[in-house]
Parts: structure tokens; sequence; C-alpha cells
């Protein structure tokens, strides 16, 4: 019987252990962090918040936290509400792959001093459900005097908000009224109210330290959000401001005209947060786009580089047209690339081009036979003979059985002719026989009996001055003889 009752009091002991076991749970250790910047009175401060598993990643987190409304005035903040009293509340998960949640809440400087954030509750768990203990710290804020000397502000929240306004204005074919009713807790991060003259009033504005202003529009549905707005010719433009790193953004602009890059680059639309703005995109890179913003840091205005694959935003030097030209190949090489990518088009001019000169070989064929054609009307008009290749003879006529006779001079040497040895040599013998036979005999017969006084020089004993004519009684035959004494 003790025996039994020693087994049964183990039994019984086991079963009770083995709850007790189960029971035992351990929780992961994690930490609540805040930043402790300093500020003036007026200006708007920003405060980091940051929840840390220590290396797990981290699931959902749920954060109370109370501030001093006499000293602060909450702006806004990522996933965080405020109630209007003093109480902000903020929610937060992770994806699986971050072991930290962080967030940036804005607040405005109201009274000179230090303001507390203090973390009234807080709870978080890893993304396996594990629960997440947190070392809770909380935030000291310097607010030091404003630079007129002040030390207090007047909170915005706490001036009625305005009313919407009869004041239509156009934004890309779009109407809106100017408003006034927003409240503090419309304020984008980094800008204050302010007041600024539009429409021959004092509105109410927002802006930052650089200067860049915005302007609350409400659509036809009575939907308010702030459009960016230009002082210099009172017009607004749609609002999109994107962080480029942790103390700059940029506002992307709608200002084609005022982009200035080399032919390579084409327009195109990008869409971002359900907003259309001009972007240049280079057609031997389609990764990345040229935009035209607004820098709210500087305040300033110029072209930035947007990589579609990291989704980065980086200050963009337009290359010059040189810069353009070496880059991207020779001419040869781009009239290449162009016909590469217009195929169509460069096969539609070509067919022209030959069409063209296919037209113009027709034309001229055409001419060419009407021009034969007059030419061969008017040779059979006026009797022009035909072949060109005779040629005319411009050699002077030689006129037969004519010679010149010279006296008492034969070894002197003689004169060249006009026509050169070659005509001395061909008619010297036919001359001398035909004429010598010819008229030897009647010439000596007829001199004797005309010209027996001939005047003869008494120093030489030469016949000077004798001259003859003769005309042969034949009628077939006319030669004319002259005779000249040298």
């Amino acid at each position: 019987m003790k025996l039994m009752k020693k087994m049964t009091a183990l039994v019984l002991a086991a079963f009770l252990a083995v709850p007790m076991a189960g029971s035992v749970v351990y929780a992961a250790e994690g930490s609540l962090q805040f930043t402790d910047p300093e500020t003036q009175v007026g200006e708007t401060v920003e405060v980091d918040m940051v929840i840390r598993s220590g290396g797990e990643a981290i699931g959902d987190a749920d954060v109370t936290m109370t501030y001093d409304t006499a000293s602060l005035e909450f702006v806004s903040g990522d996933g965080v509400e405020s109630d209007g009293s003093g109480t902000l509340t903020y929610s937060g998960s992770g994806d699986g792959t971050v072991s930290e949640l962080r967030t940036t809440m804005q607040f405005r400087a109201l009274q000179s001093g230090t303001a507390q954030i203090s973390v009234e509750g807080s709870t978080a768990y890893l993304y396996s459900d594990e629960t997440l203990n947190l070392e809770e710290g909380s935030s000291a804020i310097t607010i030091d005097a404003a630079a007129d000397g002040s030390t207090t502000a007047e909170a915005a929240g706490t001036s009625a908000a305005g009313e919407t306004t009869d004041i239509v204005v156009n934004v890309n074919g779009t109407d809106y009224n100017f408003s006034e009713a927003f409240t503090s807790a419309d304020i984008p991060a980094g800008y204050a109210e302010t007041t600024m003259t539009f429409n021959g009033e004092d509105r109410r504005f927002v802006a930052n330290d650089a200067g860049v202003y915005l302007g609350y529009l409400v659509d036809a549905s009575g939907a308010g959000s702030f459009f960016l707005y230009n002082d210099e010719d009172a017009t607004f433009s749609p609002y999109l401001e994107v962080s480029v790193s942790d103390t700059t953004s940029i506002i992307l602009l709608n200002q084609p005209d005022q982009v200035s890059l080399p032919e390579s680059y084409q327009q195109v639309d990008l869409t971002v947060s359900d907003q259309t703005f001009p972007a240049w995109a280079d057609p031997s890179n389609s990764r990345f786009y040229v935009i035209y913003a607004l820098n709210t840091r500087t305040g300033q205005e110029g072209l930035y580089q947007y990589d579609t694959e990291d989704g980065t935003y980086q200050s963009f030097t337009a290359p010059s047209s040189d810069e353009s030209s070496s880059s991207d190949g020779s001419i040869v090489g781009r009239l290449g690339t162009f016909v590469a990518e217009h195929i169509a088009v460069a096969l539609a001019v070509v067919a022209i081009v030959i069409l063209l000169l296919l037209i113009l070989m027709i034309v001229f064929a055409v001419k060419l036979v009407h021009r034969n054609q007059e030419l061969d009307d008017l040779y059979d008009e006026y009797d022009i003979p035909m072949d060109d290749d005779e040629e005319e003879d411009d050699r002077p006529a030689v006129q037969k059985k004519s010679r010149k006779q010279f006296v008492g001079y034969e070894d002197e040497e003689d004169e060249e002719d006009e026509y050169g040895d070659d005509y001395d040599d061909e008619y010297e013998d036919d001359y001398d026989d035909e004429y010598d036979d010819e008229y030897e005999d009647e010439y000596d017969d007829e001199y004797d009996d005309e010209y027996d006084d001939d005047e003869v020089d008494a120093h030489s004993g030469n016949t000077k001055n004798i001259r003859r004519s003769r005309k042969s009684s034949k009628e077939d035959d006319d030669y004319e003889v002259d005779f000249i004494d040298l």
C-alpha cells in the first residue's frame, strides 16, 4: 500500500511539472530612442524616433507619446496621429527584412526653453510574433529665442481656419478655388504658415526656409491640397516633393520651356504619385530620366536624373552639343542608329529618292528626243549639210598657169613661199614644162616686135620696167601672166 501511494505521488508530480515548464516565455530586448534637436522660436524642428529590435526582423509596434503644448505645436509625422491636446500615437510595422522602424515628426517651437517628448506606453513584436521589450527613451528639444529676440510665438492651430474663396485658379486645365481652410496638421513637413498678398489681399500660405511657397486649393468635390505657388506671375502648379537625401528634397516642375538638352534626348511623360510631369530620356540608355525640379533647401531650379531601377534622384548637368556628338559617335554612326530605329521611314525616303531620279531621267530623255527632232527640222529647212566632218580648206586658191619670172637672179637664196616647200616641189616641174614650151617662142617673137625700144640701163645693161600682158586667143584658156622686173 505504501508503495502504491509513493508511485501515485510521483505521477502527479510529473503531470504538474509539465504545464509549469511550458508557461515559461522569454521576451526579446529592443530599444526606443529619440533625437534631441535645437531650434528657435517660430521655427519648425524635426524629431526622429527609431525602434530597434537588436538585429532580428521587427514586426508591429505601437507607441503613445505626450509633449508640452505650451512649447511645441505638432505639425506632421509619418504614421503619427495627434488628438490635439498633446498626445501622439504612432503605429508601424516591418516587412520581415528590416530590424528597425523609423519615423520623423515635425513640431513648431512656440516658447523658448526646453520642451520634452515622453513615452507613455509602447508595445512591439518581432516579425515572428515574439514579444519585443523596449527600453524607452525621451526627447529634449532646446528652443532659443527668435532672431528678432522674441521668446514666444502664436500656434497656428489656435487661429480659426480660413474659408474657401471665390477666386478661381486653373492648374493644367482644371479649375480650383483658392482656400485658406487648412489646419496645422495639413501643412507639409518643413513648412510654416505665412501671409502673402494674393489677388489684392493678404492670404494664408505656407513657406519653407528656402522661400518656397505653397497655396491651398480646393477642387469641385471639396477636396483640398497644397500647390506650388510662383509669386512672380501668381500662378500655381502641382506640388510633389521627393526626398533626395536626409537634408534635401526636390519639387518636380512642369516647365519644359526651361530645359535645354541635346537633340538626342526625347521628351516623355513621367508619372510619380499619380501625377504626370515632363521628363527627357536618352534612347541609348532607357534606365535614366532627366527631370526639371526645385531644390527645397536652396530654392534653386535645375535638372535632376531619376534612376528607374534604384528609384533615386541625383543632380544632373546637361552635356554640351560637342560632348553629345562625341558620346553618340560619328555622324555615320548616328545616321546608322537613326535608320535602325526608323527602318520604315528610311525605306520610304529611299523609295521616294529613287522615284524622283527615275522621273528626272524620263524628263531629260524626252527633252533630248525633242531637241534632236528640232535640229533635224532646222537642217531640212535651211538645207544645212548633215556631215559635220567636212573641214573647209582655208588655203587660198592657187591660180594655175601663173608664175613670177625673176630676171638676172639665179644664185640668191629663194625666199620661203607662202605655201611652203611642199607647194614648190609639187608645182615647179609642171610649171616649167607647161609654160616654157607654150610661151617661149611666141614670147620671143612678140617681144622683139613690140618692145624694140626698151629702156636699157646704161650702167648695168639690165632691162627695167618690163611688163607684158597677154591674152590667149583661145576662148577656153584665160590665163594672165605678169612679169615684174626686180
